[in-house]
């Protein structure tokens, strides 16, 4: 498993995988509200849209394909039996194994 610990090693290494370039700007835009690699984040998808000027629904799809490709983890957060729920978002490497993640 490689030994990354930053921010700047999880963008430098996304950036060189060959994603979709939208892919590549909502992660970058992502880690503007993350602390760390296996920090969690909760930006909206609202904010995230706003940061890239993409469509809310571009954004998402966009989030579901780096969780596809390992380079996200997300979760649903909120109160219990509420309707509505934020997602949590959690930089990682496609190789991290993080129980009760995506």
């Amino acid at each position: 498993m490689r030994d990354f610990q930053t921010l700047t090693e999880w963008r430098r290494e996304f950036s060189r995988c060959h994603l979709p370039s939208s892919t590549n700007l909502v992660l970058h835009a992502l880690s503007l509200f993350a602390e760390d690699v296996g920090e969690v984040c909760s930006p909206s998808v609202r904010d995230l849209a706003r940061h890239t000027n993409l469509s809310v629904p571009i954004v998402i799809k966009h989030l579901r394909h780096a969780e596809r490709g390992g380079w996200l983890g997300v979760r649903k957060y909120g109160p219990l039996g509420e309707k509505l729920k934020r997602n949590e978002y959690m930089p990682k490497f496609p190789e991290m194994e993080v129980e009760g993640w995506g």
